[in-house]
Order: C-alpha cells, then sequence, then structure tokens
C-alpha cells in the first residue's frame, strides 16, 4: 500500500549548522540567567532552529526541531536504527519539501506517544527520513504546528521557552495582530519584499520556524516581479542537501526592504528560489519566512484563529549580515570525521571545494573539538584540511560579507 503525503517543511532547506558553545565559558561577570516562567517549556534556539529535549515512546530520548512549516511527528532513519525501538507496521510513501524532487521514504503505522516536558501527544502515522544529512547529527526528529494546533503561543528566542497565552492580553502588552490565512494546517502571513525600485514580491508567505533565514522567495513569484531584470547583487548557492527532495538552486540578493505587519525593515538579505519543482515552485504562494526574521520581534502565534502577534524588540534595527565562508558544512560527526560540505557560494568557494569532501580540521583543530556554529561564522581568513577519497588537501579562504 503507497500513500500520498503533503509537502514537509518549505525550509529544511540548505546546510542547516548544528549548535553548541565550542568555548569554555567565562568565569567572571557572567550573571546567572533568570529563571523562565513557571509555565514555560524550555527550547534551545541556536539561531536557526529550536531544539526541545523529548521522550518517545515513554523511554526514548530524542531532540526534537519543532516546525511550523510542517504537520505531525517525523523521526530520523538513523536515530530509529539506534533507539531498538519497533513499529508496529509500516509501508512506503513519496514526500516533497524545499528541494527539486520528492523522495520515497518509509511511515510507521501504529500508534507514537511522545513527550516534551509536561506537554504530551501521540503521532499515528510517522515518517521517517534523513534528517541528519540535512540538519547535521544534533536532530532526532521534527514536530510540526498540528500539536499545538487550539493554542496561542508565546515563543521567546532570546530565552529559551515556549507557554501558553490568553489572546486578549497582547494588545495591551504592545503587540500588533496580523491575520493569518490556514491551508493544510499551515498558516500564511501577509508580506512586502521590495527588491528595489522597479522590483517587488508582494503576497502570502507561508510562516515558517523550520526556516533559518529571513525571508525566501518562490521561483514563480521572483518570476513575476521580473527578478531576471533586478541589477542589484546576486550571489548564486547550490546544494546537495536542499532539505526533503535533495539539491536545490537560489541566488541570495539584499531587499531593499521588506514589510512584516507594521514594521519594514530595510536592506535585508532574502533567498530567491530557482528550484523548477518543489515548495519554492509552488504558484499559489509568494514565499516563506524564517526565524532571522522572526526573532526580531517578541511574538505569539495564535493557532486558533489564526494570527501572528508581533512587538518589535530590543534591537531589531540592527542590520542585517550576511556573513559566510563561501560554503556551507553539517555536522556528522557522529559517522564519519568531520563536517560534509553540502554547499557553496559560487565564487566565493574556496577553489576546487567539491560538495561531499568532509572537512577534517579548521585552523588545526580536529573538528570533532570544536563547535560548528562558532568556527564557520567566525570573521577571518582560516585553514582547513578536507579529506576526499582518502586524500587530505588543505584550503586558505575568509569568512565575510558577501552582500
Amino acid at each position: 500500500m503507497k500513500l500520498s503525503l503533503s509537502f514537509v517543511s518549505a525550509a529544511l532547506a540548505g546546510m542547516l549548522l548544528a549548535s553548541c558553545s565550542g568555548r569554555a565559558p567565562q568565569q567572571t561577570d557572567v550573571p546567572a540567567p533568570e529563571p523562565l516562567p513557571e509555565d514555560a517549556v524550555a527550547f534551545h534556539y541556536n539561531g536557526r532552529h529550536l531544539y526541545f529535549d523529548a521522550t518517545l515512546c515513554d523511554s526514548l530520548p530524542a531532540r526534537l526541531v519543532f516546525d511550523t512549516g510542517a504537520t505531525g511527528l517525523y523521526v530520523d532513519s538513523l536515530w530509529l536504527a539506534q533507539s531498538g525501538f519497533v513499529p508496529a507496521g509500516d509501508t512506503r510513501a513519496r514526500i516533497g519539501g524545499a528541494g527539486n524532487a520528492t523522495s520515497s521514504v518509509r511511515v510507521l503505522f501504529g500508534k507514537i506517544p511522545f513527550g516534551v516536558d509536561t506537554l504530551r501527544w501521540q503521532s499515528e502515522m510517522t515518517p521517517v527520513l534523513a534528517l541528519k544529512e540535512v540538519l547535521g547529527r544534533r536532530a532526532d526528529g521534527i514536530f510540526g504546528q498540528q500539536y499545538l494546533a487550539q493554542a496561542c503561543v508565546e515563543f521567546n528566542l532570546k530565552r529559551g521557552y515556549l507557554r501558553a497565552v490568553l489572546p486578549d492580553t497582547l494588545a495591551a502588552a504592545g503587540f500588533t495582530r496580523i491575520p493569518a490565512e490556514k491551508r493544510s494546517d499551515r498558516l500564511y502571513i501577509p508580506v512586502r519584499v521590495q527588491l528595489d525600485s522597479a522590483h517587488t514580491v508582494e503576497g502570502k508567505f507561508l510562516l515558517d520556524m523550520g526556516s533559518p533565514g529571513t525571508v525566501s522567495i518562490t521561483t514563480p513569484a521572483a518570476r513575476r516581479a521580473g527578478f531576471d531584470g533586478y541589477a542589484g547583487k546576486k550571489v548564486a548557492y547550490g546544494t546537495v542537501s536542499g532539505g526533503i527532495g535533495g539539491s536545490a538552486n537560489h541566488l541570495y540578493c539584499r531587499a531593499g526592504s521588506v514589510t512584516l505587519g507594521e514594521r519594514t525593515f530595510a536592506e535585508v538579505p532574502v533567498e530567491v528560489s530557482r528550484n523548477m519543482s518543489g515548495f519554492l515552485a509552488r504558484e499559489d504562494i509568494a514565499g516563506l519566512i524564517g526565524n532571522r526574521l522572526l526573532e526580531r520581534f517578541d511574538f505569539v502565534i495564535d493557532f486558533a484563529a489564526p494570527a501572528l502577534w508581533l512587538r518589535p524588540s530590543v534591537g531589531c534595527e540592527a542590520p542585517f549580515p550576511f556573513v559566510v565562508s563561501g560554503f556551507s558544512v553539517i555536522d556528522r560527526t557522529d559517522i564519519c570525521e568531520g563536517w560534509p560540505v553540502t554547499g557553496l557560494y559560487g565564487e566565493y568557494a574556496p577553489a576546487g571545494l567539491q560538495p561531499g569532501d568532509v572537512v577534517a580540521t579548521w585552523d588545526g583543530v580536529p573538528v570533532g573539538n570544536l563547535c560548528i556554529d562558532s568556527a564557520a561564522y567566525a570573521p577571518g581568513r582560516h585553514r582547513m584540511e578536507v579529506l576526499r577519497n582518502g586524500t587530505r588537501t588543505e584550503h586558505i579562504f575568509e569568512t565575510k560579507e558577501i552582500l
């Protein structure tokens, strides 16, 4: 028996980097963290994704990513193989996402209970995906917004928690309400992206907390806006791991402005899809908004209404950096010697580097001893050793602003 499942997430895209501190904590002048509210559920936000410590089937520990671009529960294939869990039954289905293709995946039958803190849910049909190949070794699974479908939820990215709130208290607290449209259990928000004076994209954008970026524009929306005539700087990015669906191709540029609700931001780096299939090739939406835009706000999602409530946070007007090393990597030190290269930024990539190469050392240190975020985004000149087919080569490159 075969099933047809809808798109998982618009933004299991790009080489998404795992998070840790990478350095010994400072012992002086560090204030104690403020206690979380009593009713809060903690998560770790690494500037890209929200990670929750969870338990499946009452005893199996897992780290789950929360994604409003997804519905249901999805588990990583390697985590499943190592967990010892024996499903009641399974089948095959085709599934698509941000990449160019659909994939045939295993789908588990039977109720799978899982919980995060005091929250308890269950999944009755659970796709098995190679999530670590996209998100890195820290991701054991994903859970989507259907489990919060009747709730009004505050997400505090700075302090790392969510909690239920009452929607009728938000206006008095300084929040502005943006009505959302719900389609197939996903929320769409009106956004306006002015690339320059002659090229504007305006329409419904998926609210996608599975996306680590600011704004992504679909291929059809970019075509309708005449993006090929945009004269500003464009940086090409190609990846073999663009999320569910595999490879993906994008162009990055700086939009003159992005307007979300009552707030307009200037000079925002945006991703323009060049995919000819998959979620970012859909005709019926304009794009998606991700965590790098949402983190400029205190925000609440009323999944039941539905609506998005926004209040600009301290520092929301700060410039948007786009600092890269010319390539993207994921942390797979759970199965190999280092960080596989998954994508390249056009002419900014180190000469000769290819997707599939494995970064073994960074500035002379084995990458297993490093935090990938701390290393990959540190500006300046760097040296790395790369493995390919048993041969080790050295690359000198610079991590810098490229837009």
